[in-house]
């Protein structure tokens, strides 16, 4: 009895993900398999369209139906959350260059966006730190917000739209700095080199002097006292957003 109900969940489960090629159990009803499949695939599809809005967008009413279909038929989810379903539809589309080939920016788009969703339901906690204006902010060390990811790559995703969607990838990477804010908003800022270089060291822990005196080094066209000035005013403002917090001794 046992092997016979878990051989009936295994040709249900079939079916509800590939009911073209599929045989619907004789053990159940036609009428109720029906009302079960298509459940499931508007709960998939609802929930795809809601973490990719943008690449919902790009994509015409066949194909992206199609590109669900084929998830639910082809992607065997490593966690059975219902709230990773657009993790896992990442590591999907990774495999899936057919599709890139005509969006060859959709892998990164497609994490981009997933940030969003990821960074909104987040559950860590922090509180923005408490710099006097007296604060040799150069002194201190710090380290960053847990809901603040620095992002990298190599198509602009933030910019991708119906009326601008890149063919190749640009010449220098975009570098975003992903945040949750004190009011629970997901905001982006734009970094360059040099900027995302700061956060990232500095964020670790790293002497933002050091880093500093590195950067000087390696740029040495820039004066120094300029690349001291705007390292004090980016820190300043990542602290006041909640972006880099003070590093407890």
């Amino acid at each position: 009895m046992a092997n016979q109900f878990q051989e009936t969940q295994y040709q249900f489960a079939a079916y509800i993900r590939d009911p073209e090629h599929q045989p619907i159990p004789d053990q159940l009803e036609s009428r109720r398999m029906t009302i079960y499949r298509d459940l499931f695939f508007n709960n998939i599809d609802s929930t795809l369209s809601s973490a990719f809005p943008v690449i919902r967008q790009l994509m015409n009413e066949n194909d992206w139906l199609a590109l669900v279909r084929s998830f639910m038929k082809n992607h065997f989810c490593q966690s059975p959350r219902f709230v990773d379903v657009s993790k896992e539809f990442i590591e999907y589309l990774n495999q899936q260059h057919d599709v890139n080939e005509t969006m060859p920016f959709l892998q990164e788009l497609a994490h981009y966006e997933w940030v969003e969703l990821a960074l909104s339901i987040a559950e860590e906690e922090w509180q923005c730190s408490e710099i006097d204006e007296k604060t040799n902010m150069l002194a201190m060390s710090y380290q960053g917000s847990p809901l603040a990811w620095l992002l990298s790559f190599q198509f602009p995703v933030h910019q991708i739209c119906d009326d601008f969607q890149p063919t190749t990838p640009s010449e220098l990477p975009h570098y975003l700095l992903v945040y949750r804010n004190k009011t629970d908003d997901v905001k982006f800022i734009e970094l360059n080199g040099l900027s995302a270089h700061l956060f990232e060291q500095i964020s670790q822990g790293e002497d933002v002097e050091s880093v500093i005196d590195a950067i000087a080094e390696a740029m040495p066209q820039l004066d120094y006292q300029l690349i001291k000035n705007g390292a004090k005013e980016l820190i300043t403002d990542w602290l006041s957003k909640g972006i880099l917090l003070v590093r407890q001794a």
